[in-house]
């Protein structure tokens, strides 16, 4: 008996450590001056601090499709700042696996009259730029074409 107690408060324990803090989703297409993305994501905090997720990102001016494995989300209200590791690049050229790709959402509600925002995702070596938990600045534009959802 005292071993099936002992699981039960280890797996409670493990429950309490995967605790879902914050959460954003969402996919949209965005453009910003002569640059254009189709970017779908979803991305989870908990408790425990760590993160994870995908994003894709289509960067239709370039030709290049990417995948990304978040490893940082970082909410502040309707906000959400993601981050993480190319996974897959359709032209390593371009943006190498390993690179680092970082991008800003804010949600803006539902309904009639709402407007989510979002940046271009950012891409540069790891250990050269910031990831989501450094305060930074994002060009932010209005989506169309899709939803985002931070919770």
């Amino acid at each position: 008996m005292k071993r099936l107690a002992f699981f039960c408060v280890a797996a409670a324990a493990a429950a309490v450590a995967q605790t879902v803090l914050h959460s954003a989703q969402g996919s949209g297409h965005i453009q910003f001056a002569s640059n254009e993305e189709f970017i779908s994501f979803n991305a989870v905090q908990r408790s425990d601090g760590s993160a994870s997720g995908i994003a894709n990102v289509h960067d239709i001016s370039a030709g290049v499709t990417v995948q990304i494995a978040v490893d940082c989300l970082n909410v502040v209200g309707d906000t959400a700042t993601i981050s993480g590791i190319v996974t897959r690049s359709s032209d390593p050229s371009r943006v190498p696996t390993g690179f680092e790709g970082i991008f800003q959402v804010v949600d803006g509600g539902e309904g009639s009259g709402s407007v989510d925002l979002m940046s271009l995702v950012n891409f540069f070596a790891v250990g050269t730029g910031t990831d989501c938990n450094a305060p930074g600045e994002f060009d932010l534009v209005p989506v169309d074409h899709g939803n985002i959802q931070v919770r």
